[in-house]
């Protein structure tokens, strides 16, 4: 048994995390401020990072095991996610001049624990090597820190329960583990459809992104030749199903994840998207006049033949269905944690009293764990306590309750359908409720309402399953988000002492920025008016009998489909749904055995080939912003 779990931290892996921290961070940033990301961007560090060191490897003689590829391949999806960590500094003090939070009379109450004054030095200098800065850094390093704690505490926790205990079957692990396996072993049945994939994805994949930016580079002018994110069929259906949002999604691996999660809850998945934003936006809009609820009046006010998915789909969210969605979560995530609390205790207990088959696995014991949550709470806790004293008892809530019930609900989501759930909009649930309009400082404090120890579980068990210690997880962890948050905060000094962000030298910034500058205005000024207390209630009643019923009768309900979908556009839940449906055909035209073997590696291949098409189109990106028009 000591000889099974391996090693995964070793200089070679090391090196290919300092490496992609170095090298693609700047890439991730700049790619943001230009034309945003999009959210398979994540694969753009990893892919090439894997691909760079396995061949390097090969050529010197010196491979890359599975365990040190699979340390590569997640530390940098850390990169991925983490280089636009100090952005947010950037965007405290935007909100001092925006003109949304001049306008909602905001601007000038952002504390200076946030962002500095605009006539201070270290604004004017555009630089963050000031003492003005040092307070927001600290708050935020802080704040982070004391989240880490928590979450990699619980993490121990959820591992043991749905990974030792419960053993969920985690659909989506298997696809990090073969992308792992394939380009580290790279057997002949595996490379195959692996490179097939590869190439189809790099194909597609190009043309949605690369494509544009080519046209625009070479001739002036952006040619869009596949729709992203979907293809916008709405306007099409105005007539016949007004406030229905209807249209496919355009990236491939929506197409490809729906091979992975469970045909059943992939239904529930499919009823729930449409249950809301199709048949209870036309049900909406159809009885705005005869029962004449405000709800249903603003949600036809709002609607228009002509809209489009985004500008439905966000106000159809604040207008009706954003209280069913916090029901519904909490619905779920009561049920989740009602199934599994006859797992709970024996999950402790093991950690309590560690098997030395779990010493060998590297977990920790549980005095530890328990160090980690309550210390990273309390932290977290007293930080926010400091900031805003009146609402210490929400702090302390958001820091030692909230993050355990998300994490059990995120954690058995990864584990039974493969994709998060989480409760929505708790911090702007109770922030409304206890605080008064106009107040800002609340709405910046570092609180945690949610946890990254879902994400974290189902690592561990793609680490289990590559047999990677999952200690080596977490020491590499501790190195790679240190370095990512210092070569983040170094290029990003870089962009901003080159051009003031936003500007025109940052496109994206432009457009998104005042928009999230508004969506702030509005709900610190109660411009939003979206909490229902009792149709939460009512939701989250409705779902959890409808749950507990399903169980006791083994009825074929999934409720984290139902509520995962619920949280989708039409467009994502008809792209995973066709995927589902060509994988069952496929899986009856050549046998269960067959599919379960290739699907994975087929999906590790598009994700391959996706990312190095974003890495191709950033680089062209790049190369036409350096480009100077000559006057002649």
């Amino acid at each position: 048994m000591s000889e099974e779990y391996k090693r995964g931290l070793t200089p070679v892996s090391l090196l290919a995390v300092i490496y992609a921290a170095v090298v693609v961070t700047p890439v991730i940033i700049y790619m943001n401020f230009l034309t945003g990301l999009p959210d398979p961007a994540r694969f753009i560090p990893v892919f090439i990072s894997l691909l760079l060191f396995t061949e390097v490897g090969r050529f010197v003689g010196r491979y890359v095991t599975s365990q040190e590829a699979y340390i590569i391949y997640f530390m940098t999806q850390i990169v991925a996610f983490d280089a636009l960590y100090w952005v947010g500094l950037l965007v405290n003090l935007y909100y001092r001049d925006a003109p949304y939070t001049r306008l909602f009379g905001i601007a000038d109450k952002i504390p200076t624990w946030a962002a500095p004054p605009l006539d201070s030095w270290a604004v004017q200098a555009r630089t963050f090597f000031a003492k003005e800065w040092l307070t927001p850094i600290l708050v935020s390093l802080i704040g982070t820190t004391a989240s880490i704690l928590v979450d990699i505490g619980l993490s121990f926790i959820f591992s043991q329960l749905y990974i030792e205990t419960e053993n969920l079957p985690f659909p989506i692990a298997p696809v990090d583990a073969q992308a792992i396996q394939v380009l580290t072993e790279r057997t002949p049945d595996r490379m195959v459809p692996f490179a097939f994939a590869a190439v189809a994805g790099f194909l597609y994949e190009f043309l949605v992104y690369g494509f544009p930016q080519l046209t625009e580079a070479m001739v002036g002018t952006r040619i869009q030749l596949i729709p992203y994110p979907w293809i916008d069929m709405t306007s099409f259906f105005s007539t016949v199903l007004p406030g229905a949002l209807m249209g496919v999604a355009t990236d491939i691996s929506t197409f490809a994840v729906g091979w992975l999660i469970p045909w059943e809850s992939m239904v529930w998945l499919l009823v729930g998207s449409l249950s809301f934003f199709v048949v209870g936006n036309v049900l909406g809009i159809a009885l705005a006049d005869v029962v004449k609820h405000p709800m249903l009046l603003r949600w036809k006010a709002d609607w228009s033949p002509t809209a489009t998915i985004d500008w439905l789909w966000q106000r159809s969210v604040y207008d009706l269905w954003a209280s069913p969605f916090i029901g519904l979560t909490l619905g779920v995530g009561l049920f989740s944690l009602a199934i599994s609390a006859k797992y709970i205790k024996p999950a402790i207990a093991s950690l309590a009293h560690l098997s030395e088959a779990s010493k060998k696995k590297g977990y920790l014991p549980l005095g530890f764990v328990v160090a980690m949550i309550v210390g990273g709470a309390l932290a977290g806790a007293a930080v926010a306590t400091a900031l805003y004293p009146s609402l210490w008892w929400f702090w302390l809530l958001s820091w030692l309750v909230l993050p355990f019930i998300q994490g059990v609900l995120l954690a058995r989501s990864y584990g039974e359908v493969g994709l998060g759930v989480q409760i929505p909009y708790v911090r702007e649930a109770f922030l409304i409720a206890f605080t008064k309009p106009g107040e800002v400082e609340p709405w910046l404090v570092p609180a945690k309402v949610s946890t990254g120890a879902g994400i974290i579980t189902h690592r561990i068990k793609v680490a289990m399953l590559l047999k990677v210690r999952p200690m080596d997880y977490f020491k590499a962890y501790a190195i790679t988000l240190p370095l990512v948050l210092l070569f983040s905060f170094i290029y990003l000094q870089f962009f901003w002492s080159m051009a003031p962000i936003p500007s025109a030298a940052y496109p994206w910034t432009v457009i998104t920025w005042p928009i999230g500058s508004l969506s702030f205005s509005m709900w610190v000024s109660r411009s939003i008016e979206v909490f229902k207390p009792d149709l939460i209630v009512v939701s989250a009643l409705l779902i959890f009998v409808a749950s507990l019923i399903a169980r006791r009768f083994n009825l074929p309900f999934s409720p984290i489909g139902f509520a995962a979908g619920a949280a989708l556009t039409p467009p994502f839940a008809i792209n995973y749904f066709l995927g589902a449906v060509v994988g069952k055909i496929i899986e009856r035209r050549y046998g269960r055995e067959y599919w379960e073997n290739i699907r994975s590696t087929l999906i590790a291949g598009l994700f391959c080939g996706i990312g190095l098409a974003l890495a191709l189109t950033v680089m062209l990106v790049m190369i036409s912003k350096s480009v100077w028009i000559l006057p002649f």
